[in-house]
Protein backbone atom coordinates (compact mmCIF):
# COMPACT_ATOMS: atom_id res chain seq x y z
CA UNK A 1 0.00 0.00 0.00
CA UNK A 2 2.24 2.57 0.88
CA UNK A 3 4.53 1.13 -2.65
CA UNK A 4 1.17 2.59 -4.86
CA UNK A 5 1.04 5.78 -2.54
CA UNK A 6 4.38 6.63 -2.96
CA UNK A 7 4.31 6.57 -6.74
CA UNK A 8 0.88 8.52 -6.76
CA UNK A 9 2.72 11.15 -5.33
CA UNK A 10 5.22 11.15 -7.61
CA UNK A 11 3.39 10.77 -10.21
CA UNK A 12 1.21 14.08 -9.07
CA UNK A 13 4.39 15.84 -8.71
CA UNK A 14 5.25 15.23 -12.39
CA UNK A 15 1.70 16.12 -13.49
CA UNK A 16 1.66 19.01 -11.78
CA UNK A 17 5.35 20.36 -13.25
CA UNK A 18 4.05 19.25 -16.67
CA UNK A 19 0.45 21.10 -16.31
CA UNK A 20 2.63 24.21 -15.61
CA UNK A 21 4.81 23.95 -18.38
CA UNK A 22 1.65 23.52 -20.62
CA UNK A 23 0.67 26.74 -19.37
CA UNK A 24 3.57 28.56 -19.33
CA UNK A 25 3.54 27.26 -23.22
CA UNK A 26 0.36 28.18 -24.09
CA UNK A 27 1.26 31.67 -22.32
CA UNK A 28 3.10 35.00 -23.65
CA UNK A 29 5.52 33.65 -20.98
CA UNK A 30 6.66 30.38 -22.86
CA UNK A 31 10.43 32.11 -23.84
CA UNK A 32 10.66 31.83 -19.82
CA UNK A 33 9.47 28.06 -19.99
CA UNK A 34 11.53 26.98 -22.80
CA UNK A 35 14.20 27.94 -21.08
CA UNK A 36 13.53 25.13 -18.26
CA UNK A 37 12.93 22.61 -20.44
CA UNK A 38 15.94 20.90 -19.41
CA UNK A 39 15.02 21.18 -15.75
CA UNK A 40 11.63 19.32 -16.68
CA UNK A 41 13.67 16.54 -18.35
CA UNK A 42 15.80 16.18 -14.84
CA UNK A 43 12.91 16.01 -12.58
CA UNK A 44 11.46 12.91 -14.76
CA UNK A 45 14.71 11.34 -14.25
CA UNK A 46 14.88 11.91 -10.51
CA UNK A 47 11.45 11.15 -10.35
CA UNK A 48 11.82 7.80 -11.82
CA UNK A 49 14.98 6.62 -9.92
CA UNK A 50 13.54 7.39 -6.69
CA UNK A 51 10.25 5.55 -8.05
CA UNK A 52 12.42 2.62 -7.92
CA UNK A 53 11.57 0.16 -5.24
CA UNK A 54 14.04 -3.25 -6.23
CA UNK A 55 16.71 -4.14 -8.92
CA UNK A 56 18.11 -0.26 -8.44
CA UNK A 57 21.24 -1.86 -9.73
CA UNK A 58 20.01 -3.87 -12.72
CA UNK A 59 18.18 -0.76 -13.92
CA UNK A 60 20.72 1.24 -13.61
CA UNK A 61 22.64 -0.88 -15.91
CA UNK A 62 19.97 -0.85 -17.90
CA UNK A 63 19.43 2.85 -18.01
CA UNK A 64 22.72 3.04 -19.11
CA UNK A 65 22.93 0.63 -21.86
CA UNK A 66 20.17 2.73 -23.52
CA UNK A 67 21.79 6.06 -22.45
CA UNK A 68 24.89 5.45 -24.66
CA UNK A 69 23.26 3.95 -27.41
CA UNK A 70 20.83 6.79 -27.81
CA UNK A 71 23.36 9.29 -27.19
CA UNK A 72 25.98 7.57 -29.35
CA UNK A 73 23.51 7.30 -32.22
CA UNK A 74 22.70 11.49 -31.64
CA UNK A 75 26.52 11.96 -31.70
CA UNK A 76 26.63 10.25 -35.14
CA UNK A 77 23.51 12.06 -36.43
CA UNK A 78 24.74 15.51 -35.57
CA UNK A 79 28.16 15.31 -36.60
CA UNK A 80 27.44 13.12 -39.50
CA UNK A 81 23.86 13.61 -40.83
CA UNK A 82 24.11 9.53 -41.56
CA UNK A 83 21.51 8.37 -39.06
CA UNK A 84 18.85 10.87 -39.03
CA UNK A 85 19.63 14.01 -41.77
CA UNK A 86 20.59 17.23 -41.21
CA UNK A 87 20.10 19.04 -37.93
CA UNK A 88 21.46 20.47 -34.87
CA UNK A 89 20.69 21.12 -31.35
CA UNK A 90 20.27 24.81 -30.49
CA UNK A 91 19.12 25.38 -26.64
CA UNK A 92 17.27 24.77 -24.03
CA UNK A 93 18.59 21.19 -23.15
CA UNK A 94 21.33 21.74 -21.02
CA UNK A 95 24.82 20.71 -21.14
CA UNK A 96 26.26 19.22 -24.23
CA UNK A 97 29.11 16.78 -25.20
CA UNK A 98 29.99 16.65 -28.90
CA UNK A 99 26.85 18.96 -29.45
CA UNK A 100 24.68 16.70 -28.14
CA UNK A 101 22.81 17.63 -24.61
CA UNK A 102 23.30 14.77 -22.08
CA UNK A 103 19.77 14.48 -21.32
CA UNK A 104 18.47 13.41 -24.80
CA UNK A 105 20.17 10.07 -24.31
CA UNK A 106 18.69 9.82 -20.58
CA UNK A 107 15.31 10.38 -22.35
CA UNK A 108 16.15 7.82 -24.92
CA UNK A 109 16.33 5.31 -22.06
CA UNK A 110 13.23 6.81 -20.21
CA UNK A 111 10.76 6.96 -23.32
CA UNK A 112 12.36 3.21 -24.71
CA UNK A 113 11.78 1.40 -21.12
CA UNK A 114 8.42 3.24 -20.60
CA UNK A 115 7.06 2.31 -24.62
CA UNK A 116 8.04 -1.41 -23.14
CA UNK A 117 6.55 -1.37 -20.30
CA UNK A 118 3.42 -0.18 -22.54
CA UNK A 119 3.07 -2.85 -24.79
CA UNK A 120 4.08 -5.42 -22.14
CA UNK A 121 0.60 -4.78 -20.95
CA UNK A 122 -0.81 -6.32 -23.88
CA UNK A 123 0.89 -8.87 -24.86
CA UNK A 124 3.31 -11.27 -23.78
CA UNK A 125 5.21 -12.39 -27.47
CA UNK A 126 8.68 -11.05 -27.37
CA UNK A 127 8.83 -10.18 -31.54
CA UNK A 128 5.43 -8.73 -31.29
CA UNK A 129 6.22 -6.20 -28.31
CA UNK A 130 9.58 -5.50 -29.96
CA UNK A 131 7.99 -4.17 -33.32
CA UNK A 132 5.17 -2.70 -31.50
CA UNK A 133 7.14 -0.70 -28.68
CA UNK A 134 9.64 0.47 -31.58
CA UNK A 135 6.46 1.58 -33.81
CA UNK A 136 5.25 3.65 -30.40
CA UNK A 137 8.67 5.38 -30.29
CA UNK A 138 8.16 6.50 -33.84
CA UNK A 139 4.81 7.90 -33.31
CA UNK A 140 6.02 9.56 -30.12
CA UNK A 141 9.07 11.09 -32.70
CA UNK A 142 6.67 12.06 -35.09
CA UNK A 143 4.47 13.80 -32.45
CA UNK A 144 7.64 15.52 -30.93
CA UNK A 145 8.84 16.95 -33.66
CA UNK A 146 7.07 19.78 -34.90
CA UNK A 147 6.54 21.27 -30.86
CA UNK A 148 10.70 20.76 -30.65
CA UNK A 149 11.18 22.68 -33.51
CA UNK A 150 8.73 25.42 -32.37
CA UNK A 151 10.27 25.52 -29.08
CA UNK A 152 13.86 25.88 -30.21
CA UNK A 153 15.52 23.01 -29.01
CA UNK A 154 16.69 21.61 -32.02
CA UNK A 155 16.28 22.54 -35.91
CA UNK A 156 16.72 20.78 -39.33
CA UNK A 157 18.48 21.60 -41.98
CA UNK A 158 15.73 23.36 -44.35
CA UNK A 159 13.18 22.90 -42.04
CA UNK A 160 12.96 19.36 -43.40
CA UNK A 161 12.80 16.50 -41.33
CA UNK A 162 13.72 13.51 -43.49
CA UNK A 163 11.85 10.13 -43.62
CA UNK A 164 14.80 8.37 -42.74
CA UNK A 165 14.56 10.23 -39.34
CA UNK A 166 11.87 7.99 -38.50
CA UNK A 167 13.34 4.96 -40.33
CA UNK A 168 16.33 5.40 -37.67
CA UNK A 169 13.93 5.88 -35.18
CA UNK A 170 12.48 2.63 -36.25
CA UNK A 171 15.69 0.74 -36.14
CA UNK A 172 17.27 2.09 -32.66
CA UNK A 173 14.43 1.28 -30.87
CA UNK A 174 13.73 -1.89 -32.11
CA UNK A 175 17.99 -2.25 -30.97
CA UNK A 176 16.99 -1.41 -27.47
CA UNK A 177 13.69 -2.94 -27.51
CA UNK A 178 15.80 -6.16 -27.92
CA UNK A 179 17.99 -5.20 -25.46
CA UNK A 180 15.48 -4.77 -23.09
CA UNK A 181 13.81 -7.89 -23.73
CA UNK A 182 17.26 -9.74 -22.03
CA UNK A 183 17.57 -7.56 -19.26
CA UNK A 184 14.70 -8.67 -17.41
CA UNK A 185 13.27 -5.87 -14.32
CA UNK A 186 10.83 -7.01 -11.89
CA UNK A 187 9.67 -2.99 -11.78
CA UNK A 188 10.25 0.03 -13.71
CA UNK A 189 8.74 2.62 -11.31
CA UNK A 190 6.52 4.94 -13.03
CA UNK A 191 8.83 4.81 -16.13
CA UNK A 192 5.61 4.17 -18.25
CA UNK A 193 3.56 6.78 -17.09
CA UNK A 194 6.22 9.52 -17.69
CA UNK A 195 6.09 8.18 -21.55
CA UNK A 196 2.08 8.75 -21.52
CA UNK A 197 2.66 12.21 -19.78
CA UNK A 198 5.27 13.42 -22.38
CA UNK A 199 3.14 11.68 -25.49
CA UNK A 200 -0.09 13.90 -23.55
CA UNK A 201 2.56 16.81 -23.20
CA UNK A 202 3.81 17.26 -26.63
CA UNK A 203 0.01 16.29 -28.10
CA UNK A 204 -1.68 19.27 -26.52
CA UNK A 205 1.06 21.30 -27.81
CA UNK A 206 0.60 20.29 -31.31
CA UNK A 207 -3.09 21.05 -30.83
CA UNK A 208 -2.57 24.70 -29.26
CA UNK A 209 0.02 25.94 -31.74
CA UNK A 210 -1.61 24.12 -34.79
CA UNK A 211 1.27 22.29 -36.19
CA UNK A 212 -0.47 19.14 -36.94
Amino acid sequence: MYTRIKDTHLLLILSIFLLVGLIGLSTSFHKTFQELSFYNLLLNFILLIISIKKDLNRFGKLLLILFSIGFISEIIGVQTGFLFGNYKYVSNLGPKFFDVPFMIGFNWAILSIGAWEIVAKFSKNKYFKIILASLIMVLFDFIMEPVAIKLNFWKWENDIIPIYNFISWFMISAVQMILISFIKIENSGIVKWIFILQLLFFSWLNIWYNLI
